[in-house]
């Protein structure tokens, strides 16, 4: 139990409640530029007697109702170069914070002094910011209407960052990117529970201001992609997916999960074209008893889907075999650079899928899928090309060719297609579904890359 002398040296006076029963609450605002209410008096950051005082202030508040001790407010006001007259100094201004702040009522008002320290008593002041958190605090154990309409409060009231545009030193820089790191995580959850609750529109705009502020923030992307594929806008959902993968694999070298590529895989199927030829049956491996000279390594033995690549620009195809082999559930088989190669390639090789280009040197990839096809109707092959045509496209469409990609897009849709890949359904990339309607029916120029 305190003494009553320990209590005089910390300034704590032993009628406490009276005393903060008569004093003003302040109603203080951090989130956005520092504004404070007394009564009907509003300050702002300039009427608190300096930079050095309102600084003060603010270290206090963003350690709302736990003491913070001298030391620790000295160290962080000269960066840990103070001068020799700093504690004295620190009185002073904690003196003039309190004329600002709680004038007449000395130490009893809601800046208290403790044992070597200074807190903010968080009974007499109502703090924006302590409401942000205590409503996200509560908003992550509700239902999710609950959730829904407290995280709203919540993300109204950090629509600024804290503290404003205030410059910073540097505590108070990282206080702030801490702050921002709450407020997206309270967006990702707003627009989860959004999306439960069926209010798409709210779980777009939360889910895709979270993805670009944190692009390697998956539990945004997901959600962004779902919402847009609930909204009926498979396109735009794709493109989100796109720069998700792109984004993942440049900074972390690693592929979307879970939910999120699932909804890829349906979404790859939803894109495909409308008016394409009747489904094929479902894809047949074949086997050794049907083709006697099938090599021996199957997907079945290695557990990797075995690809051949079909392109004339030998760069392109080294680098995609490299690609191919650094994924655990793919792997490059060989590449043909022609149609006759790529025809012989295919039935001494016999690979689960054939990536091929529209255009090779001595004529159209078309020709070499129809031969490929025509010996084996169940072979998967994907085309890509930097130049369609409509005519190409359905042409391709009539023959089973199972996808059809932009040769410059995303390597992670390339990867993705590859594995989803089934005859009978044909996968579009979206910029080339965007052209559908709009292309002459030309026939491709085969001299053309």
């Amino acid at each position: 139990m305190i003494t009553l002398e320990l209590a005089k040296e910390a300034g704590v006076s032993n009628h406490v409640p009276e005393a903060a029963a008569e004093s003003p609450t302040l109603e203080i605002s951090v989130l956005g530029p520092l504004t404070i209410r007394r009564g009907d008096v509003e300050l702002t950051a300039g009427d608190l007697g300096g930079p050095k005082p309102r600084q003060v202030l603010e270290i206090l508040l963003l350690n709302f109702g736990s003491a913070v001790s001298k030391t620790r407010i000295i160290d962080l006001l000269w960066n840990g170069n103070h001068p020799a007259v700093a504690l004295p100094t620190l009185e002073s201004y904690v003196s003039v914070l309190r004329r600002r702040l709680q004038p007449g009522a000395g130490r009893t008002g809601p800046l208290r002094t403790v044992t070597g320290g200074y807190v903010i008593d968080r009974t007499m002041v109502d703090l924006d910011l302590e409401r942000f958190t205590t409503l996200t605090e509560q908003a992550a154990v509700a239902a999710p209407h609950a959730a829904l309409e407290l995280l709203t409060e919540a993300l109204e009231l950090a629509a600024s960052p804290l503290l404003g545009d205030e410059l910073l030193p540097g505590w108070a820089e990282e206080e702030r990117a801490l702050h921002a790191e709450r407020v997206g995580r309270a967006r990702v959850l707003a627009a989860e529970s959004a999306l439960l609750v069926g209010e798409v529109g709210k779980a777009i705009a939360w889910s895709g201001a979270a993805a670009r502020e944190d692009s390697l923030n998956e539990r945004a992307w997901t959600t962004l992609v779902l919402a847009l594929e609930q909204n009926g806008e498979n396109t735009e959902a794709l493109r989100a997916f796109d720069r998700c993968r792109r984004i993942m694999d440049e900074e972390l070298g690693c592929a979307p999960t879970g939910l999120l590529k699932e909804a890829h895989a349906r979404l790859l199927t939803s894109t495909a074209p409308s008016g394409g030829p009747p489904a094929r049956p479902a894809p047949v491996h074949p086997t050794t008893e049907n083709h006697p000279d099938a090599p021996p390594a199957t997907r079945q033995e290695t557990g990797r889907l075995r690809i051949l690549i079909v392109d004339d620009h030998t760069t392109f195809s080294d680098l995609l075999a490299g690609a191919l082999d650094r994924e655990p559930d793919l792997t490059s088989v060989g590449a043909a650079t022609s149609v006759d190669s790529a025809a012989s390639m295919f039935r001494e090789l016999r690979p689960d899928v054939v990536v091929m280009d529209l255009y090779l040197a001595d004529g159209s990839g078309l020709n070499a899928a129809e031969r490929i096809l025509a010996e084996t109707p169940e072979a998967r092959i994907v085309m890509l090309t930097g130049n369609p045509s409509q005519e190409a496209l359905r042409e391709a469409a009539r023959m089973g060719i199972c996808g059809f990609l932009p040769k410059d897009g995303a390597l992670g849709v390339m990867l993705d297609t590859l594995q989803h890949a089934r005859p009978g359904n044909m996968i579009v990339h979206p910029s080339l579904v965007a052209r559908l309607g709009s292309m002459t029916g030309s026939a491709p120029d085969s001299a053309g890359k």
